[in-house]
């Protein structure tokens, strides 16, 4: 019997991981998992993040006063801590021993995060190569295949769509919410996302063109 948990995790500019939890079963959305999160209360609570601070989402999330999406360029970084964190440790890419409990499973995700961040702090950020062995082991017990990363590890991509599909995503927010929820949100003008717009055309900048 094989089944997934849902890791959320938030990370830095650096590419650490600053918040994770691994609690919910891999069939929730992202929304529900963080809807249901100590994250989200600790969030809302007030003096716990500064105003004009907020933490960047994908379209998994919905626009609040501490979180904005979906700025791509920017949560760029949480899908390539999760890629990093992913090709360094190859436990991760295959399904955990059977015996071990959804609580010990949570601690060694937690430790490898840990481990994660010792290395970019001590500037081991270079990730060695799978030998042969441990690709033929990873492939035929998991089923997934390693994902391959540019030089500096600032992006990482799947063979067939381009992103860990195996690992990101899970569910869409839109079947936890209803249409006026999500209304409601679009309506308020006071939010970061729409501070860094009117921003963005105050300034006028364009995205630049690629050749």
């Amino acid at each position: 019997m094989e089944y997934g948990v849902n890791m959320m995790g938030v990370c830095d500019s650096k590419r650490r991981f600053i918040w994770v939890e691994v609690n919910m079963p891999g069939a929730a959305s992202d929304f529900y998992a963080f809807d249901e999160s100590a994250l989200k209360q600790k969030l809302e609570a007030e003096g716990f993040l500064r105003r004009g601070l907020c933490l960047f989402g994908d379209n998994a999330y919905i626009n609040s006063w501490y979180m904005c999406t979906p700025w791509t360029q920017v949560r760029i970084n949480i899908e390539c801590a999760f890629g990093i964190l992913v090709h360094r440790w190859g436990i991760l890419r295959k399904p955990m021993p059977v015996n071990l409990t959804i609580g010990k499973i949570s601690s060694v995700v937690l430790a490898l995060c840990k481990l994660h961040n010792f290395c970019i702090d001590k500037n081991c950020e270079d990730v060695v190569s799978p030998t042969a062995g441990d690709i033929a082991n990873i492939t035929m017990e998991g089923r997934l295949f390693l994902p391959r990363m540019d030089n500096n590890c600032d992006a990482v991509w799947d063979p067939m769509s381009g992103r860990l599909n195996a690992l990101l995503d899970s569910g869409a927010h839109m079947d936890d919410h209803t249409e006026s929820q999500r209304r409601q949100y679009r309506l308020d003008l006071d939010k970061p996302c729409h501070k860094i717009l009117a921003e963005v055309i105050r300034m006028g900048y364009e995205r630049p063109e690629y050749n």
